[in-house]
């Protein structure tokens, strides 16, 4: 387990997380350990770039954006509601997706959580 130790250390140290080499070593040996499994099985090189991506310019053609349409999902039969739940997912997984953000109850309409 030392050189898991070793390897997960230089990992933090490279990308600047030696904040967790302290909590590391201030745990118990089985916090620790499961701690090192952890950091060995992240992809921080991964990470950095999805942070990096946050401060790129994002190009947005004002003129294709078009207004969306409500669906009271109340008055969808459950088979609808499945319908529209499985072609979410698919476009979430294929990185096809957009954000609205909606007020005056529309999230409560919609289900959305209130925390």
């Amino acid at each position: 387990m030392e050189d898991n130790y070793i390897k997960a250390k230089e990992i933090l140290n490279k990308y600047k997380q030696e904040h967790i080499i302290e909590f590391i070593n201030k745990s118990e040996k089985e916090v620790k350990d499961k701690l090192i499994e952890q950091v060995l099985r992240i992809d921080f090189e991964e990470l950095k770039e999805l942070y990096d991506k946050t401060f790129e310019d994002l190009y947005v053609d004002l003129e294709e954006l078009q207004p969306i349409t409500g669906v009271n999902p109340d008055r969808l039969a459950k088979e609808e509601i499945e319908k529209y739940i499985k072609v979410g997912t698919e476009i979430i997984k294929s990185n096809k997706f957009a954000v609205a953000t909606m007020a005056g109850g529309q999230g409560t309409r919609l289900r959305a959580s209130k925390s």
